[in-house]
């Protein structure tokens, strides 16, 4: 009976691994402002830090899941920010800064942060830390609905 159960903790520690390594990471935002001119739809930005429980809990019960569904693949580019790496990425200016440095850029110092920016990664939306579990999900849902309007309009806007 012990190992029924040893079993299925491993299977359950297996899938919540599973499910947070399908988050986009962050590697080019130079190249994701192009489509985002493109498809006119924002880009949405999680920092987070390692151990962090409600960095974990949104990963797995919001953002992964929006980013393996095709109607948010149409609606919102994802990617994925561990705002302790060194690991290098190409800002939206082309140029090279470890994933901390990019995360200082936006005076990101509470996890999880969650962003919706523009093609020049300038902020149109804000989520700090989780207000509402229960309605995590819809309230994004309404940022992400807001940010497309936004682009829309600056993207329409005439000289």
């Amino acid at each position: 009976m012990f190992r029924f159960y040893l079993l299925i903790v491993v299977f359950l520690s297996n899938f919540a691994i599973a499910q947070e390594l399908t988050l986009p990471s962050a590697k080019n935002f130079f190249l994701d402002s192009q489509q985002v001119l493109e498809k006119k739809i924002p880009i949405l930005i999680m920092f987070s830090i390692p151990d962090c429980e409600y960095c974990k809990k949104v990963k797995e019960d919001t953002i992964g899941p929006m980013a393996e569904l095709k109607k948010y693949k149409d609606k919102v580019i994802i990617r994925h920010i561990n705002a302790n790496s060194f690991d290098e990425i190409n800002d939206f200016y082309n140029k090279t800064v470890s994933q901390d440095e990019f995360a200082f850029t936006y005076a990101v110092d509470f996890f999880p942060t969650v962003v919706l920016v523009d093609n020049y990664g300038v902020v149109l939306e804000k989520v700090l830390g989780i207000a509402n579990e229960e309605w995590y999900w819809t309230d994004l849902d309404k940022l992400i609905d807001k940010s497309i309007i936004k682009i829309n309009k600056q993207l329409n806007e005439k000289l």
